[in-house]
């Protein structure tokens, strides 16, 4: 099995990261490949929004998110972490998913398109938020993620989540709803 995580936080050892590194650790565990990307950390643009990958199966742009694309085609899991930073993902996870369109492609019927990527994979969200509340608050999120691996991208299974009372200065890792979380994402990937 080969698990793909993107974080999509600024802060790469901070409380989503820490929540994606506990689910690769329990992957790697049950002897999965991991490959981890930090965001922060890849040089990449924005779309263009030039429709280029409708016409020629290829993005326009070349830059560091192109080896993340590959991994996530051959990948069997992916994991997204990012923040709840003003009501919604970080700027860097929106720009990360928004470059996902390349990876499907229109249909013969106007409007409606069909995954370019091998079917039968598995998706996992986690957002982490400082409001307590913020699993309800922000609860849409969840719904559009849902949408975008599994209507968009074509994935069999996908769970997504908000993770509330997040405090940059402790681990969130420890806490109730956390820990839910995290058996959640065990079942996934050992399903």
């Amino acid at each position: 099995m080969k698990v793909v995580a993107v974080n999509g936080s600024p802060r790469k050892a901070g409380n989503t990261a820490r929540m994606l590194k506990k689910m690769t650790k329990m992957a790697e565990e049950k002897g999965a490949e991991i490959k981890y990307f930090d965001l922060a950390e890849i040089e990449f643009e924005d779309c263009r929004a030039c429709r280029q990958c409708k016409k020629t199966d290829t993005c326009s742009i070349k830059d560091g998110l192109d080896v993340v694309k590959e991994e996530i085609r051959s990948a069997d899991v992916l994991l997204l972490g990012s923040p709840v930073y003003m009501g919604a993902e970080t700027g860097l996870m929106k720009c990360f998913v928004d470059r996902l369109y390349a990876l499907y492609a229109p249909t013969d019927q106007k409007g409606t398109f069909k995954s370019r990527l091998p079917s039968g994979k598995k998706g996992f969200v986690v957002f982490t938020c400082g409001m307590s509340d913020g699993d309800k608050l922000y609860n849409y999120l969840n719904t559009r993620y849902f949408s975008l691996l599994s209507k968009n991208l074509g994935f069999k299974e996908v769970r997504t989540f908000i993770v509330g009372g997040a405090n940059p200065n402790e681990d969130l890792t420890a806490t109730h709803m956390a820990k839910t979380v995290l058996e959640e994402a065990k079942r996934l990937i050992e399903a």
